[in-house]
């Protein structure tokens, strides 16, 4: 594990907000983020840093302090979910289009604006939501990352259902005579 690895599960682990550490070293939030995800201009002085931050940080909270904000308290960072819906986006893509290029198509949008939910600059709305949810997507684990026994069924009979249509081009191309060289080599052995 990198020490940028670590960073990031330590965060996500103890639910600290990144902001909030960017904050805490004066820079950027953006910058932070740049930093724990480009290798070369990581140093071991702000991971030092980071760290006893993190190490620090459940002192600091105080949760009977009056003066912390709401924003400050919440269980999850926005940020976190934003991405999290993002990645099983991006999950939802490969098991049933395989290309989010496919996806976009299927949802009747364009790729740039599936792109944008899926970097978290945008959340999906009902709309989209429901496109989501006719196009077989589980909005529970889609949201909130818990899939239901029943959006595991439907995913492994898609999959059969993919496997079983793949056979089935093949059965007719051999039929029809387009025999593919490798194809020759299996039927004739």
């Amino acid at each position: 594990m990198t020490k940028q690895e670590e960073i990031k599960f330590l965060l996500t682990t103890y639910g600290i907000k990144q902001s909030w550490v960017a904050e805490k070293i004066g820079i950027k939030n953006q910058t932070l983020t740049f930093l724990l995800n480009d290798i070369e201009k990581f140093d071991d002085e702000l991971y030092g840093t980071i760290k006893e931050l993190i190490d620090k940080y459940q002192y600091d909270l105080g949760f009977d302090d009056h003066d912390k904000t709401t924003e400050e308290l919440e269980l999850f960072d926005e940020n976190q979910l934003k991405k999290g819906i993002g990645n099983r986006i991006r999950i939802f893509a490969k098991r049933k289009y395989s290309t989010l290029k496919k996806l976009a198509e299927a949802m009747d949008i364009s790729p740039q604006q599936l792109q944008q939910y899926i970097s978290g600059n945008r959340e999906p709305g009902s709309r989209i939501l429901i496109k989501f949810m006719r196009l077989g997507c589980d909005i529970n684990w889609l949201l909130g990352g818990s899939e239901s026994i029943e959006s595991y069924r439907i995913y492994k009979l898609e999959n059969e259902i993919r496997k079983l249509q793949i056979a089935l081009s093949q059965i007719e191309s051999i039929s029809s005579g387009s025999i593919h060289p490798h194809h020759k080599e299996q039927s004739g052995g």
